[in-house]
């Protein structure tokens, strides 16, 4: 009995002994995860909110901003902001925080977090407008006779992408939206309105332009360097330019009383962007290449110019429609009007397709004497249109139900390829617009 007890008194006292070390292990081993944790959750926690300290200075603020550094909860942090990466017009945000504890290593905690950006692009507009007004002008400077009055989109409208305007919409009938629509205010119903709204509405959302002349030099400068530049301020003629495949028939003034050439549309502008100065230009036809057209108006004669005439079909070799892969795109910039040039043998039945993205700095994207041609059809844009007001394409009668006059309705469907890349020297804008986070 007196070796039993012996032998149980030192067995329990190993196992206590045991049960004590891993108690007190397990207080360590609790201890060190919890420093762990808490270092690492501190050092994310400066990343992130000095990401968005750099990322609120990118996106509201005019100038780019310069790099800095912040201390704060017993850390710090730096942000870089690194232009032209990992491609033109982006901006990578690094923030790459540290604190002064140390982990069980002995390392210092560390973390980064990175935001890419990128200038807002127009390109991925299927519809842009500053307001939602008629802004019809004729080529003689004159106003239209709704200029002033609201644009509607009604029954047999749609737009097929990303809509936007800084003022609000005018909506009568079922007009269609399949992305999000954002707007500077709430849109306006009419008596019929039950709008689709596919994505959602949001407002108010602002976005902001070039100025003219900020445009106007980026687009003439490339032109002069590697492009085609028709300056036309000695005569004011129009130029026209007649897509056929890879090739371009260039008439000055249109008919080619004084020019009339045809030649590849490599060697006229190798870099892809083609001017007209103090002048319009006048295109059609098929097109292959990736190219950015674009008219300026001027002084004198020229005052009243810079707008782009389109004459009939303006469509991709490679058409874009249900092929991203295609390698033709075309971007068409107006300093003043884009006109889809009247002619009366349309008829209801008539389609007008064009594959392209409309930039008009002045003016709108509209049809000739809209409110005086019959009923002519649809207008189908693949691309998208930005304008400073709402070009009407057609007339139409309050509802229920809603009738077409005069004029046309159109369908505009975004083109995929545009929410990555653009034309050659496309409009965009000097502010940001967040493309993707990454924490570690």
């Amino acid at each position: 009995m007196g070796k039993s007890s012996i032998v149980y008194v030192i067995g329990l006292t190993m196992i206590t002994g045991l049960i004590l070390n891993n108690v007190a292990h397990t207080s360590a081993s609790s201890m060190d995860v919890y420093m762990e944790y808490y270092g690492s959750t501190q050092v994310h926690n400066i990343a992130v909110s000095t990401a968005n300290v750099g990322t609120s200075y990118l996106l509201n603020y005019s100038a780019f901003p310069a790099n800095f550094g912040l201390d704060f909860f017993g850390g710090h942090d730096s942000i870089i902001f690194l232009a032209n990466t990992p491609q033109p017009l982006w901006v990578t945000l690094k923030s790459i925080a540290w604190t002064n504890m140390i982990d069980k290593n002995g390392l210092i905690f560390r973390d980064t977090v990175e935001g890419v950006f990128r200038h807002v692009q127009f390109a991925k507009y299927s519809w842009f407008t500053e307001s939602e007004t008629n802004g019809y002008k004729a080529p003689d400077g004159s106003q239209g006779p709704f200029y002033g009055s609201n644009d509607w989109k009604i029954t047999g409208d749609s737009v097929y992408g990303s809509a936007h305007t800084n003022g609000r919409f005018n909506l009568d009938g079922t007009p269609y939206f399949d992305q999000k629509v954002t707007s500077g205010l709430a849109p306006n119903l009419g008596p019929s309105a039950n709008p689709f709204f596919n994505g959602g509405i949001e407002y108010p959302v602002l976005q902001k332009r070039p100025n003219t002349a900020t445009l106007q030099a980026n687009l003439t400068a490339a032109a002069t360097l590697g492009g085609g530049l028709f300056d036309e301020s000695s005569t004011s003629n129009d130029v026209e330019l007649t897509f056929m495949n890879d090739q371009v028939h260039v008439q000055i003034p249109p008919g080619g009383s004084l020019r009339d050439t045809t030649l590849a549309i490599s060697a006229l502008a190798p870099n892809g962007v083609i001017v007209v100065k103090s002048a319009d230009l006048h295109i059609k036809g098929t097109y292959n290449g990736d190219m950015t057209v674009a008219a300026f108006g001027g002084t004198g004669a020229a005052t009243n110019k810079g707008n782009v005439w389109i004459d009939g079909d303006v469509i991709a070799k490679t058409s874009p429609v249900g092929n991203p892969a295609s390698s033709d795109m075309l971007g068409i910039v107006a300093e003043r009007m884009a006109y889809i040039t009247e002619d009366l043998t349309r008829s209801p039945s008539t389609e007008v397709n064009i594959h392209a993205v409309v930039y008009c700095q002045n003016g709108e994207l509209t049809a000739e004497n809209f409110w005086n041609i019959p009923v002519s059809g649809r207008v189908n844009l693949f691309g998208g249109v930005t304008q400073i007001t709402a070009g009407s394409l057609g007339l139409s009668k309050a509802g229920p139900p809603v009738t077409m006059l005069n004029g046309f309705l159109y369908s505009i469907r975004n083109d995929p390829r545009f929410d990555t890349k653009q034309p050659p020297y496309f409009p965009y804008s000097d502010s940001y617009e967040l493309l993707s986070w990454w924490e570690n």
